[in-house]
């Protein structure tokens, strides 16, 4: 697959622990640099960061930005995917709370902010986010609203009510990896099945999706060596599931 990142790019801990990333400036990042100050500097340089994965730094040039244009929609929204993915919760729901006072979609904002009581280990209130974000999704987002509220559920042991709306024919486009794991949950696939299918997914982001999808699973018996396993495909680790596993062993730590 093609991935959305540059090849030369930071690792997870540079951005969790706000650590140098390491890595020379990128020719988009040098030619961001050069502009003159602007909204459009800012949100190319935060861009341009953001594809060497030094999100730390582009959430830096999109809040330089937002001195110059406190409400502007497309830096605020940037900035708190940017907090997201450096699991800074508190900051990302904020950004997200502020995108939906100034018109942003819904369903793209809620479901972000469920992630983010998530990764907080709110899983309860993760659950009532998810819960209003279902009625708002066709299946692709469905799918990911099921996989996410399900794991708050178990987290909480609590029933995974949503799982109800789950169907073999979902159109879950390109959140395969979601599905693999619903498919476990709902009864449809037996988890010894899809494990030992993953142990040929070549692919990090679906086996991360996928694995970390089940590790909670009651029928789990290998946890901790599965999540070491999982952290050791680390070659899309801005993934949310992956982000979740790290945070999941930090916190444990």
């Amino acid at each position: 697959m093609e991935y959305p990142f540059d090849a030369l790019h930071a690792g997870i801990e540079s951005q969790i622990l706000n650590l140098p990333a390491g890595i020379p400036d990128s020719e988009a990042v040098t030619q961001a640099k050069a502009l003159p100050d602007s909204i459009e500097k800012f949100l190319a340089l935060g861009k341009a960061f953001s594809r060497q994965l030094r999100y730390r730094e582009a959430i830096d040039a999109y809040t330089e930005g937002l001195k110059l244009e406190p409400e502007n929609l497309p830096l605020l929204r940037l900035r708190a995917g940017r907090y997201l993915t450096t699991l800074q919760s508190n900051p990302a729901i904020a950004d997200f709370e502020k995108c939906l006072s100034l018109g942003a979609e819904r369903l793209d904002c809620l479901y972000r902010i469920g992630l983010a009581q998530y990764y907080a280990g709110r899983y309860e209130q993760a659950m009532g986010t998810f819960e209003d974000c279902m009625p708002l999704c066709d299946d692709e987002m469905g799918i990911a609203v099921l996989y996410w509220h399900t794991l708050s559920a178990a987290r909480t042991e609590k029933a995974p009510t949503l799982l109800k709306y789950y169907r073999p024919d979902m159109a879950v486009g390109h959140h395969t990896a979601y599905e693999k794991a619903i498919q476990v949950w709902s009864g449809t696939t037996p988890l010894s099945a899809m494990l030992q299918m993953l142990e040929s997914e070549e692919d990090d982001l679906e086996y991360g999706i996928t694995l970390y999808g089940l590790l909670l699973h009651p029928d789990c018996a290998e946890k901790d060596c599965l999540s070491q396993a999982l952290l050791r495909r680390d070659g899309f680790w801005p993934s949310f599931a992956y982000l979740a596993a790290w945070n999941d062993r930090s916190r444990v730590l």
